[in-house]
């Protein structure tokens, strides 16, 4: 709607005429993106060696719209400001010139601010190595507008006498979960405190100073200065990350939504909402047929029309009522009406374009708080703030999604994306022969009932019986034929089994004791630990060798 080389007189419906032609329809081809399955294997797609390229074709590709090339200067000088501000408060940014920062390309990833695995943060880690690899800054967005699942972390522990592992829960509040992670405080500081002295007793039996120690020094220092859980946590997390060498800046995205840049960005998609709804939902049933998806929730929710009410792509809350609601929009006149249907309601007048950002950005505060959906959020990023937005796994399959949305209502090529994520397991497991295992007493059981003469040197078998069962197998009946014999041979197998049945009893008590074990040795070699089990040089060492 908004185009930013526009004079402030520029009307909604000349601003309109900015965007590009209509790019050709075309069949879209979904990349499945597979974690790895072994310990110290990464997924990087495209690789390393192609991040430069792929940042000055994105570049050059987001130079040709005029739609965005200005808002693009203006969000991304904020950003940076931004980021350099909100880092700062916590850990040294001394590294970064901001003059040589704005002028760089950007890299950007982005994450709940929540104790992830291991191999999500790798991403981190290749966020900081590529942006000195490619001369760029590093921006890491602190997705603070999902919903918290709850207040504990899963960890595995292993029972010292049956040496069977096993979950356990470990909580770093009372209660939480529910609302947005900007909106978590915590509840019960003695249980915060506490956290990681009850993480490294869970994992004592199996894995030696695990690295919650030195980020629990980090989350202690941060609750003091926040207050907030979902801020504690990505602030100890990046402050880690700093003593590593790690040279990124970081920023929540609800700092992002504070600007006039993403004022602008949204108020293009509502002041075309019907259009962009229409685009939204064709995307995303697109994707389920392709996908074979059933649910009609997956990968996101079609947008809901009511009356000249259509539902946005954004959420709305605030300090006094946390639970997010969903943003709805209408046209009147000149206006655009932006409502959750209930107490909340702005009024923007859309005719001169940037006065209406401001005013947005104005109405917005503590108590009325404007965020985007999920395929929204990296939309932004990637089309507005960034030149290069690395997902992981999840994000790369979903944001295939946003990429069919923007090519439909933006009519332009979207920016590539990079996909990185790695496995890493737990050190110092032994080899895992549960398969293997598994199938030879599943097959022993099996034998004990339909060839018993498989154990005629371990017990002692009826002479009579065997030989009646030779004579069944040499003389097979032509098909069509064999109703007789087959039940004489069920009779025989029934009558050799029977001595058996002790010893199958046996099996089938130690096939028990072995599912446990091979569900206790699964637990173990999960790439899905988080990262504050794991000793801080391991995790090191392990992403070192994926990016060289």
């Amino acid at each position: 709607m908004l185009s930013a080389e526009e004079s402030e007189s520029t009307t909604l419906e000349q601003s309109q005429v900015t965007r590009g032609p209509a790019q050709p329809t075309r069949t879209p081809e979904f990349h499945e993106y597979r974690a790895p399955r072994e310990h110290g294997e990464a997924l990087i797609s495209p690789s390393l060696s192609q991040a430069s390229a792929l940042i000055r074709d994105n570049q050059a590709l987001l130079r040709t719209h005029a739609i965005f090339d200005s808002l693009r200067s203006r969000a991304r000088g904020q950003l940076i400001d931004d980021a350099i501000r909100y880092t700062s408060s916590y850990r040294d940014v001394s590294w970064l010139d901001r003059g040589a920062a704005v002028d760089r390309p950007i890299l950007m990833a982005g994450h709940q601010p929540a104790i992830f695995h291991a191999g999500v943060w790798f991403k981190n880690f290749a966020l900081s190595h590529l942006a000195g690899a490619t001369g760029s800054t590093a921006v890491n967005l602190v997705i603070d507008n999902d919903v918290a699942s709850g207040s504990t972390v899963r960890v595995p522990t292993l029972d010292p006498e049956t040496r069977l592992a096993a979950y356990r829960l470990i909580p770093y509040d009372r209660a939480g979960g529910g609302v947005p992670y900007e909106q978590t405080t915590i509840d019960d500081r003695e249980v915060f405190d506490r956290f990681d002295s009850e993480v490294r007793e869970a994992v004592a039996t199996l894995v030696r100073q695990p690295c919650v120690t030195q980020l629990w020094k980090h989350a202690r220092t941060a609750i003091e200065r926040c207050g907030v859980a979902g801020c504690a946590l990505a602030q100890a997390r990046h402050g880690l990350e700093g003593e590593l060498g790690l040279r990124t800046l970081e920023l929540p995205l609800g700092v992002v939504c504070r600007n006039a840049a993403f004022a602008e960005f949204v108020l293009m998609i509502l002041g075309e909402l019907p259009r962009f709804r229409r685009c939204y939902n064709d995307a995303a049933q697109g994707y389920r047929k392709a996908h074979h998806i059933r649910s009609s929730a997956h990968p996101v929710p079609d947008l809901a029309e009511d009356g000249d009410w259509f539902e946005a792509p954004l959420w709305i809350y605030g300090n006094d009522s946390p639970a997010r609601k969903a943003a709805w929009a209408r046209m009147s006149d000149d206006e655009i009406v932006i409502s959750d249907r209930g107490t909340r309601e702005l009024r923007i007048d859309v005719r001169y374009p940037r006065l209406a950002a401001e005013k947005l950005t104005s109405l917005l505060g503590p108590n009325l708080k404007l965020r985007p959906r999920a395929l929204l959020t990296t939309m932004y990023s990637r089309l507005v703030l960034s030149d290069l937005f690395l997902h992981g796994i999840g994000g790369g399959k979903y944001d295939q999604l946003g990429d069919m949305i923007t090519r439909s209502f933006f009519m332009i090529e979207p920016p590539r994306f990079m996909v990185v994520s790695a496995t890493v397991k737990l050190p110092g497991l032994p080899a895992d022969n549960s398969a293997e295992e598994l199938r030879g007493l599943q097959r022993a059981i099996r034998d004990t009932e339909y060839q018993p003469e498989r154990f005629a040197d371990r017990f002692e078998l009826d002479s009579g019986a065997m030989r009646r069962k030779q004579e069944l197998l040499a003389a097979v009946p032509e098909r069509g034929n064999r109703a007789q014999w087959h039940q004489e041979l069920e009779r025989v197998n029934q009558e050799l089994s029977r001595p058996l049945q002790p010893f199958r009893d046996q099996l089938r008590d130690q096939l028990t004791a072995a599912r446990r074990r091979a569900a206790s040795n699964s637990l173990l070699s999960s790439r899905e630990h988080p990262f504050c089990v794991f000793p801080l040089n391991y995790l090191v060492e392990t992403y070192g060798p994926l990016l060289r």
